[in-house]
């Protein structure tokens, strides 16, 4: 690949700071901070966006602030008019069936496993671009409803152990992009993904 847009998907504003389903927000924030990427506002595509180059590649950094439900809706003529086909799509997501801290890598071709922000950029784009799952552990309050839980925060115990994760989600982000996903694959997918307690 020689060129990458990073999608990463949560909710916009400070109410949703923190919470599950904006790992993917969190994740790209911190890939921003360290590499010196700048988000600016794109009315266009409803979206906060940077553009540098990392590793040789231009890279796109892509926060859609349309609300997970409806993430894909304004960004199909934001990556084809630069030129970004789905395979050079990677999109970083929260994932309910990976334990708190996990991570896996995903090729083309899947489907939205019920995460409402991952259909919506399918019915937008199609569904094959590249996926980064982040664990966010399933729900442990049985009458809670799967949107309480997700759009629930993480504790401060929960967050640091995210934290301690960060340096390797970011190694995997990098590795997608300089060595490709079946590479990525191979590496991060044979880790035992173990359930981390606080």
């Amino acid at each position: 690949m020689t060129k990458v847009a990073i999608i990463g998907l949560g909710n916009p504003g400070p109410t949703y700071l923190r919470t599950r389903h904006n790992v993917g927000f969190w994740l790209l924030d911190r890939f921003a901070e360290k590499n010196n990427f700048t988000f600016r506002f794109d009315s266009k595509s409803d979206s906060e966006i940077s553009e540098n180059i990392y590793y040789e590649k231009k890279i796109m950094l892509i926060k859609p602030m349309s609300f997970m439900n409806d993430s894909g809706s304004h960004l199909l003529p934001l990556l084809r008019s630069n030129g970004y086909e789905n395979n050079q799509i990677l999109v970083i997501h929260d994932e309910l069936t990976l334990p708190l801290g996990g991570i896996k890598v995903s090729s083309i071709g899947k489907g939205s496993g019920g995460h409402n922000g991952i259909k919506s950029l399918i019915d937008s784009v199609g569904n094959t671009f590249i996926r980064i799952r982040i664990g966010i552990g399933s729900k442990k309050i049985p009458e809670q409803t799967l949107s309480e839980y997700v759009l629930s925060k993480f504790s401060k115990e929960e967050s640091l152990i995210l934290e301690n994760k960060k340096q390797h989600f970011l190694s995997a982000i990098q590795l997608v992009i300089e060595k490709g996903v079946d590479s990525a694959m191979n590496l991060l997918n044979q880790e035992k993904q173990t359930q981390i307690t606080p």
